[in-house]
């Protein structure tokens, strides 16, 4: 349907839309829903590091983390104001600040520098001109400021490129994420079935069970997502019981739910797409806005229908409603 869709409007459509596992596409370009058009993946540069008397290295690994970062072809080139800039939008998403290595002529250059043995620097892998920007922290950390730190750099040095098109799956999410209190949460909901291999998993390791969801994605805009349905009402009961709901608050919250699936519900699934995005894609907006019939201002106004408006009082009173100044 998304192939026939975006033919129609003129794009060139793959045979096959690619596919990464969700874990892959947070190891390779920190985010769920990469923009595959241009390279800038993300590598992992602990070992580099290891044994170093690097500081902010050393505190990383200490703490379970690791040292990740990008190789920016031709970067060596951006002023130091440039990289400022970058290294402002990594703190924005929770990076302490970047690690910069570039190599010159004479070699690697940057405060880290003196502390990369020359088998470390081999192992960056970084060209005469090039840049590397890493970062060191827990996953949490480092993907999401990598993602950010890639998107700027791509878009900043002109690595897009405009004619090519990017469709991708992205499969394979996890179906829990432990909360900093240690609490288990769903990550898409509490309905979407675990994948089949990983229900052994449920009771020893369930932040490493995968799920039956995916979502697709556009030039790394999310057009969807979706997933399989639990339809065990036993295995439903047992992710909510992971999930904190004991089995008298299920059977109260969602009696209506596990009593149809006791009744032989079969498998059964589907994807939301977001209508309003792939139209926004197709013509070739950069705004929501510029597809919506009626959208409100950043107020939370809407100037065709002048909502909100005052209400009379006789209906405030039919609804025993009345304003903070009555």
């Amino acid at each position: 349907m998304l192939a026939a869709l975006f033919k129609e409007s003129g794009y060139d459509i793959p045979p096959r839309f690619e596919r990464l596992t969700y874990a892959d596409a947070m190891e390779r370009f920190g985010c769920d829903r990469p923009d595959l058009r241009y390279a800038l993946e993300v590598f992992d540069a602990s070992e580099v590091f290891r044994g170093s008397e690097f500081g902010i290295a050393n505190s990383a690994l200490a703490a379970g983390g690791r040292v990740r970062g990008i190789r920016i072809p031709g970067g060596a080139a951006l002023s130091r104001k440039q990289v400022d800039e970058i290294e402002a939008i990594a703190k924005l998403a929770g990076a302490g600040g970047l690690i910069r290595l570039k190599r010159g002529a004479s070699g690697l250059e940057g405060p880290a520098a003196k502390f990369v043995s020359e088998s470390g620097a081999q192992r960056l892998a970084i060209g005469e001109g090039d840049l590397c920007l890493l970062v060191a922290g827990a996953e949490h950390v480092t993907s999401p400021a990598l993602d950010r730190v890639r998107q700027d750099v791509a878009q900043r040095l002109a690595m897009v490129p405009e004619d090519k098109r990017s469709f991708l799956w992205v499969t394979d999410f996890p179906l829990f994420i432990r909360e900093q209190n240690g609490a288990l949460s769903s990550v898409h909901h509490p309905f979407t079935a675990p994948n089949p291999e990983d229900i052994k998993l449920l009771e020893s390791s369930p932040e490493k069970v995968r799920a039956l969801a995916y979502d697709v994605v556009f030039n790394g805009t999310e057009l969807g997502g979706g997933s399989i349905r639990i339809n065990d009402p036993a295995l439903q009961r047992k992710v909510l019981s992971l999930l904190g709901i004991d089995s008298q608050t299920a059977q109260l919250r969602f009696g209506f739910l596990l009593d149809a699936l006791s009744a032989g519900a079969p498998p059964h699934g589907g994807i939301a797409l977001g209508m309003d995005r792939i139209a926004m894609m197709l013509a070739g907006a950069s705004s929501l806005r510029d597809v919506i019939a009626f959208p409100k201002t950043t107020a939370a106004r809407a100037l065709f229908e002048n909502a909100p408006s005052a209400v009379p009082p006789e209906d405030l009173r039919d609804l025993h409603l009345q304003t903070m100044t009555d």
